[in-house]
Parts: C-alpha cells; sequence; structure tokens
C-alpha cells in the first residue's frame, strides 16, 4: 500500500488481528499472566498511535501474503481509534488483575472480546462507529472553526 499506508489498511489484515485478539483475550483471562496483557497493550499502542509496524500486523501480513489474500485497503483513522480503544481495555484489564480485581478483569476482557469477534467474524467495528459518530464530527467541527 506504500504511501497510501498512511491513510488506509488492510481489511484483511484487521479481521484477522481482531481474531488473534480473541485469542489473546481468552489467553489472559485464562490464565491471569500479566505480560500477554501488556504485550496486548504494546502492539495496541503501536498500531494505534506510531507508524511501526505491530508484531500482529507483522504476522497478519506474512500469513495473508502466504495464503495470497487480495489487500482490501479501507480509511486507517476509525481502525486506529479502534485500535486505542484495545489499548485502554488490554491495559485496564493487566492492572485489573495486577490488584486482584478480577471480576472487572473479566468484564473488560469480554467487551473486548466481544467487539473483537464481531470485527473478525461480522466486520463490525464498534471503535469505528464511535469514531465515525463522535469523534470525526468533532475534528470536524474544529476544523471548521479554525477556518
Amino acid at each position: 500500500m506504500g504511501e497510501k499506508s498512511k491513510y488506509y489498511v488492510n481489511e484483511q489484515a484487521v479481521r484477522l488481528i481482531a481474531f488473534v485478539v480473541v485469542i489473546l483475550t481468552g489467553v489472559l483471562l485464562y490464565t491471569r499472566l500479566e505480560w500477554v496483557g501488556l504485550f496486548m497493550a504494546v502492539d495496541f499502542f503501536l498500531r494505534a498511535f506510531t507508524t511501526i509496524k505491530s508484531p500482529l500486523a507483522i504476522l497478519a501480513k506474512v500469513i495473508l501474503d502466504k495464503i495470497q489474500v487480495v489487500p482490501k485497503p479501507i480509511f486507517a483513522p476509525p481502525k486506529r481509534f479502534a485500535a486505542a480503544l484495545g489499548f485502554v481495555f488490554s491495559t485496564a484489564i493487566t492492572v485489573l488483575f495486577h490488584f486482584g480485581l478480577f471480576t472487572a478483569a473479566y468484564a473488560v476482557g469480554g467487551i473486548l472480546i466481544f467487539c473483537a469477534v464481531l470485527e473478525s467474524v461480522f466486520k463490525v467495528c464498534l471503535g469505528c462507529y464511535i469514531y465515525n459518530g463522535v469523534v470525526a464530527p468533532v475534528l470536524l467541527k474544529s476544523k471548521r472553526e479554525k477556518q
């Protein structure tokens, strides 16, 4: 995707990453291994706030290239916002486990799994809906006021 990668991401990769997030979150909730949550938080952080390829993005690209799936570019900002939410959720789960707040950690983990299943199986991105319904209008209003 080259220069366009700043504005677009591969939908196929996003969906595969979401599937891996379901698995990793399940492992985190089952084992309570905080390093799994930290790995997820770092991965979400890289995808949301930097241009550095995250480990899961690299893995998805390798798998999709290997099975020769044609990339499908989609607008990146809503997906980056969704990744930012994933960062908050995975960080919250890890912190809640660290402090022994297991019920809260399971609740937050369940929400993350629900959102990742919607993305990976049904192409429904709840973070994208929030971005398009709340964040984008605020950004547009702010941009208009500056002009």
